[in-house]
C-alpha cells in the first residue's frame, strides 16, 4: 500500500531546468523520487531510498530516423535493477509520446518482495506524471 509522505513536489527552476522531488511510503519503506526535466529534451528520474546511491542507469530515446515512433533503450551501467530501470524508462517514454530521452535510475533494497514494491513504485511515478501532465 502506497501513502504520501511528502507531496510538496518541490519544483526548483534553474535556467529552464526543473527539479521535482517527492516521496511515498510504500511497503514500510520511504521511497524518494527526484525528477530533473530539461525542457523539450529529456527527463532524468532517480528513485531510491535514503541511502541515496545510484547503482544503475538506463536510457530510452526516440529513433530519429524512424517514422513509426519506435524507441531505442539501453542500460548505461549497473547490475541491480537494470532490467527494471530499462523497462520503466521505456514505459515512461511511451507514455510521454516517445519524443524525449528518458533516463531512469532505480535504487531499491534487493529482497524477495521486489515485484510488489516495484509495481507500487511505478504506480506512484505514473500517478505523479498524470497529476502534473502539463510539465511533462
Amino acid at each position: 500500500m502506497s501513502s504520501t509522505v511528502s507531496n510538496s513536489a518541490a519544483d526548483i527552476p534553474t535556467d529552464g531546468i526543473q527539479v521535482t522531488q517527492f516521496s511515498r511510503r510504500i511497503a514500510d519503506q520511504i521511497i524518494l523520487y527526484q525528477i530533473i526535466r530539461y525542457p523539450d529534451r529529456c527527463l532524468f528520474i532517480w528513485i531510491g531510498t535514503s541511502a541515496c546511491d545510484m547503482s544503475n542507469l538506463a536510457m530510452t530515446m526516440p529513433m530519429s530516423l524512424s517514422t513509426t515512433n519506435e524507441l531505442l533503450g539501453t542500460t548505461l551501467y549497473g547490475t541491480d535493477f537494470y532490467e527494471q530501470s530499462l523497462a520503466l524508462s521505456k514505459k515512461l517514454a511511451r507514455r510521454l509520446g516517445g519524443k524525449k530521452q528518458v533516463y531512469v535510475s532505480l535504487n531499491l533494497v534487493n529482497d524477495a518482495d521486489n515485484e510488489m514494491l516495484l509495481s507500487e513504485v511505478e504506480q506512484a511515478l505514473f500517478e505523479h506524471v498524470r497529476q502534473n501532465e502539463q510539465v511533462y
